[in-house]
């Protein structure tokens, strides 16, 4: 956990904040190649775990083939999901990023398999999002009745690591 001392200064208030910022990550496995998990909880414990009462927590994905977003975590809205990407942006479909031998070099992966994820990355870049950052008041979340954070996986089942932080009281 790091302390740190903001100084914040305008025409009309010179105010000295205590601020708290402590970070972790979490390796989550995923298990097909369009899975959805939910993370709510973790971040949950997370901000009970660094005694964090108000302020913002944000989690980050490393990848670009995954993505955070905050919805509900209800069955028909994840079939819903998978039959739009499924349609809309298709595994089956040619992609230039597939095309290993006219693909950048600096961009290559370990095993061709790995690269052959272009429709991962179309699919994450229409989704969105490779953070969510969400309000604290009290030690909880500012969330509406059914209001989660999802990670999605949009290439193959692989580790994939989330950036917990918080910052504030």
């Amino acid at each position: 956990m790091k302390w740190y001392w903001d100084l914040i200064y305008s025409p009309h208030v010179l105010m000295l904040i205590r601020k708290m910022y402590y970070s972790k990550s979490i390796v989550y496995t995923t298990s097909k190649p369009f899975d959805i998990i939910d993370i709510t909880d973790d971040i949950k414990t997370f901000i009970s775990e660094c005694n964090f009462k108000n302020g913002l927590v944000n989690i980050f994905t490393r990848h670009t083939t995954a993505v955070l977003k905050i919805n509900e975590a209800e069955d028909g809205f994840r079939n819903d999901l998978k039959e739009w990407c499924d349609k809309n942006v298709s595994i089956d479909e040619i992609y230039k990023h597939n095309d290993l031998e006219h693909r950048d070099p600096k961009t290559m992966c370990e095993s061709k398999e790995e690269c052959l994820n272009g429709h991962a990355h179309i699919r994450g870049m229409l989704m969105g999002n490779s953070s969510e950052t969400i309000p604290v008041q009290d030690g909880k979340l500012l969330f509406w009745v059914w209001q989660r954070v999802l990670l999605f996986e949009l290439d193959h089942a692989r580790d994939r690591e989330i950036i917990f932080s918080c910052m504030g009281e």
